[in-house]
């Protein structure tokens, strides 16, 4: 996904703003995001009736990335990931419905003792528990 400066305000889509997906760091004005993990996002939430997704993780450049913790090939580096939960949803539902929506295109991680689900637009499937 290309690096765009964007406003944290901008609208993303019907329910997404660039904000949201911008590391937790007021120091970054950029944004490196795939618009079908947008999307995606967007299924899933519809698919869970709408309910609001907090998006606890998504672009993260290298040295961001590095001082969280992330691996070194993280999605997140390129703007392909996210790291979601629903309020009212269960992690374990989350769960279920990301795999149906990312499918064979992408990567689904199972975090339910953090109570999160990842979920990423690779171009293959990968899916693991953390």
């Amino acid at each position: 996904a290309p690096l765009i400066a964007v406003n944290a305000k901008e609208k993303l889509s019907d329910n997404f703003s660039a904000g949201e997906f911008m590391p937790k760091d007021d120091s970054y004005r950029f944004l490196r995001l795939s618009p079908l993990l947008v999307s995606k996002l967007e299924e899933i939430r519809a698919a869970l009736g709408g309910r609001r997704m907090s998006i606890h993780s998504a672009y993260r450049p290298p040295a961001y990335n590095q001082r969280v913790g992330g691996v070194s090939n993280s999605q997140h580096i390129d703007g392909l990931a996210a790291d979601i939960s629903v309020e009212g949803v269960s992690t374990e539902r989350l769960h279920q419905v990301a795999l149906q929506a990312i499918g064979a295109g992408g990567g689904v991680g199972y975090y339910p003792t953090q109570q999160f689900v990842h979920v990423d637009v690779r171009g293959y499937s990968a899916r693991w528990t953390g």
